[in-house]
């Protein structure tokens, strides 16, 4: 089963909201040992080694809002 783990980043803005954005983090076309299982399972662990290597997650200004693990191909959203 094609697997997509999604993930909701947001960043507090000086006026005091969110600017929140859904990335596609990785797909089981991208690496192979994804399954609903492992993502499920290990999907914390995995996300925050993505979030501290990308050039621009990584700052503290980011936090991870929440992940899914989406059976299928997902089709990224806008703004949330």
């Amino acid at each position: 089963m094609f697997v997509t783990v999604v993930a909701v980043m947001c960043r507090l803005m000086v006026t005091g909201h969110h600017d929140c954005v859904e990335e596609i983090i990785t797909n089981s076309s991208l690496d192979k040992g994804v399954t609903l299982q492992s993502c499920m399972r290990s999907g914390q662990a995995g996300l925050a080694h993505w979030k501290s290597n990308h050039p621009i997650y990584r700052s503290d200004s980011w936090r991870v809002d929440r992940y899914k693990c989406v059976p299928g191909h997902y089709e990224v959203k806008g703004g949330t």
